[in-house]
């Protein structure tokens, strides 16, 4: 998978976007309706909001490139919804393009850690007070590499970000073992 001009990824089928390969995540989940598709993507993304503007043209366009189907599921007293579907050729892509994320997170944590390490004065106080507020893995990352670089030269806002960042790991590895607890108890249960 590579990315090329506005953010567009390429795929052994053609490009697609990066609205229409979170489409497909989600379609892989099972049929959705355009209204739930957008319903199912709201505050999941971060900032990035999306606009039924921009969803329904996506899956028009996914529909033509034969990555999805759709078909009319009548509604009592409303217009018809038109319901989507992964078709063999869009799980083919997500799939492609899922095994090609290990190599872009690979290119990326290089990226980040060269920025993390570069980063001084004001530049690295923001994005400590970023990643502390946002509790991002990857600002995490990028600042650690500050400590790492300069030992014996962290500042308490180093030490804080220490202090914040076992916190985070804490908190994640517990909701680790809450999943590891969960999926313990369903496998009992069946």
């Amino acid at each position: 998978m590579a990315f090329c001009g506005r953010g567009r990824i390429n795929t052994s089928e053609g490009n697609i976007s990066p609205v229409q390969l979170i489409i497909l995540a989600l379609l892989n989940r099972g049929p959705a309706h355009g209204y739930r598709v957008l319903q199912g993507l709201q505050g999941k993304l971060g900032g990035w909001r999306l606009k039924s503007g921009t969803i329904y043209p996506a899956l028009h366009r996914m529909a033509e490139k034969d990555l999805i189907s759709s078909a009319h599921v009548p509604q009592e007293d409303r217009p018809d919804a038109v319901e989507y579907k992964l078709t063999p050729k869009g799980k083919k892509v997500l799939r492609e393009v899922l095994r090609n994320l290990q190599s872009e997170f690979k290119v990326q944590d290089h990226f980040w850690r060269f920025l993390g390490a570069s980063m001084n004065g004001e530049a690295q106080d923001d994005l400590l007070e970023w990643s502390m507020r946002e509790q991002s893995p990857t600002a995490f990352m990028a600042i650690k590499m500050q400590c790492d670089c300069t030992p014996g030269e962290c500042t308490p806002r180093h030490l804080r970000f220490l202090k914040r960042y076992r916190e985070y790991l804490e908190l994640e590895l517990k909701w680790v073992e809450q999943r590891l607890t969960d999926l313990k108890s369903s496998d009992k249960s069946e």
